[in-house]
Formats: structure tokens, C-alpha cells, sequence
């Protein structure tokens, strides 16, 4: 592997890519917790409309985790 400026760029860049994906994984994990806890205190026919997209938020950001740990072993 030939290690000039542009290689070790794109290698940091990755790994930033990588750990801003993981923490934005972190937080939709929060905020589903967040969402379930609230339908439990606050009774409301949208309760389940929220937890459905606050769980979509966790499945793409999900998504988004892999395809940025895939981009960073290619």
C-alpha cells in the first residue's frame, strides 16, 4: 500500500465517517427509548405512528453505519 497524503486522507476521512455514524447510531437509539417512554406517560392515538418513525430513524441509521464501516474497508 502506498502511503502518500491522499491515501492517509481518504483513511481519516473514513474513520470520521465511521464514528460520526456510530454516534448518530447512538442517538436514534436514544431517541427510541426517548419515544417509548413518552407513549407510556402521554396516552395518544399517534403513539404508534411515532414509535413506527422512530424506529425507521433506527433501521437507517443503521443503514447508514454499514454502508460507512463497507466505504471504510474498501
Amino acid at each position: 500500500m502506498n502511503l502518500d497524503i491522499n491515501n492517509i486522507l481518504d483513511l481519516v476521512k473514513s474513520i470520521f465517517t465511521f464514528l460520526g455514524a456510530a454516534i448518530y447510531f447512538i442517538f436514534a437509539i436514544v431517541v427510541v427509548k426517548q419515544v417509548t417512554s413518552m407513549s407510556k406517560i402521554v396516552h395518544d392515538k399517534f403513539n404508534s405512528i411515532l414509535i413506527a418513525f422512530s424506529i425507521l430513524h433506527l433501521l437507517f441509521a443503521l443503514l447508514l453505519l454499514v454502508i460507512s464501516l463497507l466505504l471504510l474497508l474498501t
